[in-house]
């Protein structure tokens, strides 16, 4: 799909992943709608509230025109087990990461369907949707609904002209994760279990979202853009490391 000339709506846009894939659309000719509750959106917006995404939906119509394309990146993190978590705590996690994507990609293409158009849409989940790290049991949940909320989304708007995917990060240097790279060897470990050697950047996953958003064969898949961080065991890589055999 030619991304030029199209209008797009990028959840999250003012920060982290989000702000550089608003960037990056940007430069490849596309009119990038960000809407956001921080920072400078170019539309404020709670993606948890249908109202607020309607009022966003009817402005950027508005002010740009229909779009064709949605990165639904806004997100918010929890760090809780699940004994520790709250059923409040749950519920946010949820309706952020959740049911945000569901309402936004219901929205969007509901206009598109009304207007005969095609359209791409990627949601960002997480490696965290698909492994079982302890200590973010609503967050992981959350991701793992995404995905599968893409899969059956595919599905049914395929008919339509429209794609729906998503893209999978591993640990990314963004405010959301700005409390574990804080943490003393946190990074360290990291790099060592990613076969890439580094974290990830927002603009390395921006850019895998402009290549799945152009991509006209390609629609209910999750793609992981984490540098094969998610490949490994902690077992095994200590086992490598310890022998330098597998």
């Amino acid at each position: 799909m030619e991304l030029t000339g199209r209008v797009a709506v990028v959840t999250g846009g003012a920060s982290g992943i989000g702000a550089a894939v608003v960037a990056q659309l940007t430069k490849a000719g596309v009119t990038a709608v960000s809407w956001d509750v921080g920072g400078e959106p170019d539309v404020p917006c709670d993606v948890a509230d249908p109202a607020a995404v309607a009022v966003a939906l009817n402005a950027t119509v508005e002010r740009a025109g229909v779009p064709s394309i949605l990165v639904a990146a806004a997100g918010v993190p929890s760090r809780a087990t699940v004994l520790e978590e709250t059923p409040e705590g749950w519920d946010r996690t949820f309706a952020v990461n959740a049911r945000g994507v569901f309402l936004c990609v219901r929205a969007l293409a509901a206009e598109l369907v009304r207007t005969g158009g095609d359209g791409s849409f990627v949601a960002v989940s997480s490696v965290n949707g698909g492994i079982a790290d302890p200590g973010v049991a609503a967050y992981s949940a959350s991701k793992a609904a995404v995905d599968h909320l893409v899969r059956v989304t595919a599905t049914e708007l395929g008919p339509h002209g429209i794609r729906v995917n998503s893209i999978a990060p591993g640990p990314t240097e963004t405010p959301m994760l700005a409390p574990a790279l804080d943490t003393p060897g946190y990074l360290d470990d990291v790099n060592r279990a990613t076969p890439l050697g580094r974290i990830g950047t927002p603009d390395l996953v921006a850019d895998t979202v402009l290549h799945v958003l152009a991509a006209d064969w390609m629609t209910g898949v999750v793609v992981r853009a984490d540098g094969g961080s998610a490949l490994m065991t902690a077992r095994g890589l200590s086992r490598f490391t310890a022998t330098r055999r597998i």
